[in-house]
């Protein structure tokens, strides 16, 4: 969790456009160990990242203008290498 978090927080949120509102929040002891959510919004598209303690990591993002979900992606830790990926595919949609 630590070193995604870590890469999310130096590389990918400060790209984030601050049209977007952030919200954090922690679960314990979930399907894949304790997890640290990241909820953001803005008035076209809501989302939220979990970075699991156990290595898995997911991304979902709704566009509301188009009433469709266009990502929903979870990482089994033997897919970490594809995580960078996946959080260039996330700044994609959040600036369109």
């Amino acid at each position: 969790m630590n070193d995604h978090l870590a890469y999310f927080k130096e590389l990918v949120e400060p790209q984030i456009s601050s049209s977007y509102i952030f919200a954090w929040t922690e679960f314990l002891e979930g399907d894949f160990g304790d997890v640290k959510r990241l909820e953001f919004s803005s008035s076209s598209k809501v989302g939220a990242i979990d970075f699991w303690s156990r290595d898995w990591l997911a991304i979902d993002v709704v566009d509301l203008e188009r009433g469709d979900q266009v990502l929903n992606v979870l990482y089994s830790p033997d897919q970490m290498h594809k995580i960078p990926a996946g959080f260039a595919r996330l700044l994609e949609i959040l600036s369109a």
